[in-house]
């Protein structure tokens, strides 16, 4: 029974930041519920058969990235027209972005066109990097957290936090 209420309190605290993280990775907000919900399943049948899982948020995350990282090795060759194509995305996409006053219209614009820019330079990243930026500024984990995920020292995922945010500093000072 604790088990259970451990699982269940695990759940209700990090399943927002679960797919919240997928969804920013692979881009589809069905294929991030089902990966987020595979996670979840994978994890139970983990506890169920008696492991012990002492940080389950680092737990969680391991097991989706493993799982985002399959979910890559599958699609390699997917072009972004044909995920765009397959998302629906069209000029209509944005029309969300036509209520209120102009100066509000204006706004939410602009912070529109600058996550789509940065979306645009994450994914130009190598995949190491991206992983870690995505995973410390989106998904707010510390640095002792990600090292956990990822079963590296904490010193090589702040070096590739840091490199990470060069990098991405680059592309986007490239784009403007």
């Amino acid at each position: 029974m604790e088990a259970e209420q451990a699982f269940t309190r695990a759940y209700e605290e990090h399943a927002d930041a679960l797919f919240r993280h997928c969804a920013f990775r692979v881009s589809s907000r069905e294929r991030a519920l089902e990966l987020t919900q595979e996670t979840f399943m994978k994890t139970w049948d983990a506890v169920a058969k008696g492991q012990d899982v002492r940080n389950y948020r680092a737990f969680l995350f391991r097991v989706l990235n493993n799982l985002i990282i399959d979910e890559y090795r599958k699609k390699k060759n997917l072009s972004l027209d044909a995920m765009l194509e397959q998302e629906g995305v069209s000029e209509g996409s944005f029309a969300d972005l036509q209520t209120g006053s102009l100066e509000e219209v204006v706004e939410r614009l602009e912070i529109h066109l600058q996550s789509e820019q940065l979306a645009e330079a994450l994914n130009t990243l190598p995949e190491s990097y991206r992983t870690v930026l995505i995973m410390r500024f989106i998904n707010e984990l510390r640095p002792k957290e990600i090292a956990q995920i990822l079963e590296e020292s904490e010193n090589a995922v702040s070096v590739r936090i840091n490199r990470g945010l060069k990098k991405l500093h680059e592309c986007m000072s490239d784009n403007t």
